[in-house]
C-alpha cells in the first residue's frame, strides 16, 4: 500500500514484470526507484508519439514502399523488437519483455527517431509525404507498443489507446497483439544494416 500511494500501481505492475520470478525477488528503495525511471521513461516516449498525431488520420497511412528511409529503418528496428516480445510472451517471459520495450523506447525513439523526426513533424508541410510518412511510422509504433504494454501497464496502456486516431476497440484490453505477418513484412536486413553503420558514424560525429 505504501508503494501505491507514493509511485501508483502502475510502478508495482513495472516492477513484477521487471523481475526474475526463477530467482528470489528483491525489493527495496533502489529497485522500485528504477522502477520509477523506467516508466518515466516508457510513459514519456508514448506520450511523445501520441502528441505528434493530433493531425493525423490512418488514412492517410504514407504505403511502406513511399516511406522515407529513416522511417522504413525505425519500423523495422520496432518490427524486430515487437517480434521478440510476442515471442517472449508465449514463454511467460517477462524480463525480456521488459528489457526488450526498454531498449527500444530508450535508445532507438528516445534517444535517435525522436530526434531526427522532429524537423519533419514540426516545419515541413501539414500534409507533406514526408511529414505524413513519419507520422504513419509513429502511429504504427504507438499502436503496437500500447498492445504489447497493455498486460503490464493496464491503465497506461488504456488511456494512451483512447487518444490514438482511427476507429479502434473501446478499449486496448479487448484488442489484440501486433500480427506476425505485418510485423515480418517491416523487416528488413540489409536497411537495418546499412544505418548500423550510419549510427556509428553519427556517435562519432557527436563525440
Amino acid at each position: 500500500q505504501e508503494v501505491i500511494k507514493e509511485s501508483g500501481a502502475e510502478i508495482l505492475r513495472l516492477w513484477v514484470a521487471m523481475s526474475d520470478y526463477s530467482e528470489e525477488l528483491r525489493v527495496g528503495k533502489e529497485i522500485l526507484a528504477r522502477a520509477v525511471e523506467a516508466y518515466r521513461k516508457i510513459r514519456n516516449t508514448l506520450r511523445y508519439l501520441a502528441s505528434n498525431l493530433y493531425d493525423f488520420d490512418p488514412i492517410d497511412r504514407v504505403p511502406l514502399d513511399h516511406m522515407e528511409e529513416v522511417d522504413r529503418y525505425a519500423l523495422a528496428r520496432y518490427a524486430a523488437a515487437a517480434g521478440t516480445v510476442v515471442e517472449a510472451y508465449a514463454r511467460y517471459d517477462y524480463p525480456t519483455i521488459f528489457q526488450t520495450i526498454n531498449q527500444f523506447t530508450t535508445v532507438d525513439l528516445s534517444a535517435f527517431y525522436a530526434d531526427v523526426s522532429k524537423d519533419r513533424l514540426y516545419t515541413f508541410g501539414a500534409s507533406s509525404k514526408e511529414r505524413r510518412s513519419a507520422q504513419t511510422a509513429i502511429f504504427t509504433i504507438a499502436d503496437g507498443l500500447v498492445r504489447l504494454l497493455a498486460p503490464i501497464l493496464p491503465v497506461t496502456t488504456d488511456e494512451l489507446w483512447r487518444h490514438l486516431p482511427g476507429t479502434r476497440e473501446a478499449s486496448v484490453h479487448m484488442a489484440e497483439f501486433p500480427a506476425t505477418a505485418d510485423l515480418a513484412a517491416m523487416r528488413d536486413a540489409s536497411l537495418e544494416r546499412q544505418w548500423e553503420v550510419l549510427l556509428e558514424a553519427r556517435s562519432a560525429v557527436n563525440a
